[in-house]
């Protein structure tokens, strides 16, 4: 599989396992996986998560779909930010890194999970507010866009009852 040809491409990345991500993919060669992660392996990089070559059971480019409410993906956030945001250790570090994106669409993916998990009706507790909340509240200061801004705003208020 020629994985360099979705690199800075919005992707559906199906794993061995059955998993299922979305998102815009980095490409990295075997030589910088070696130098950056100890593996000398070919992959594809989403935020917070590498999939090895050998773990990717099948690669779909979602570029020429037609934009729906989500834009080009099928969902308003997927499993990405969802393991991100439940990581097994409890450190929303990852989620933190989404929020950090440069890409606004994985930024505002990750703020609809926020939104979404914030509602208790959800069943899960999200997990270090604080250390989210110093984030958003960065979003709100830097961001240059309104939507980002807006989102991040409505959780701060949502979560301290802080008005913007």
């Amino acid at each position: 599989m020629d994985l360099w040809q979705f690199n800075d491409k919005r992707v559906r990345i199906t794993c061995l396992d059955g998993a299922v991500y979305e998102g815009i993919a980095s490409h990295n060669s075997a030589d910088y996986d070696e130098h950056e992660f100890g593996k000398y392996e070919e992959g594809l990089q989403l935020p917070g998560i590498l999939f090895y070559a050998g773990d990717i059971a099948s690669v779909e480019s979602l570029e020429e779909r037609e934009d729906g409410p989500w834009g080009k993906y099928s969902e308003p956030f997927g499993r990405l930010e969802e393991e991100a945001l439940f990581d097994e250790d409890g450190d929303p570090v990852i989620a933190c890194e989404i929020l950090d994106c440069e890409d606004p669409e994985h930024v505002i993916r990750m703020l609809r999970c926020l939104g979404y998990y914030t509602n208790p009706e959800a069943g899960r507790e999200i997990p270090d507010k604080p250390q989210i909340l110093e984030q958003l509240r960065v979003l709100v200061k830097y961001s240059h866009d309104p939507e980002i801004e807006h989102m991040a705003s409505a959780l701060i208020a949502a979560w301290t009852g802080e008005a913007n």
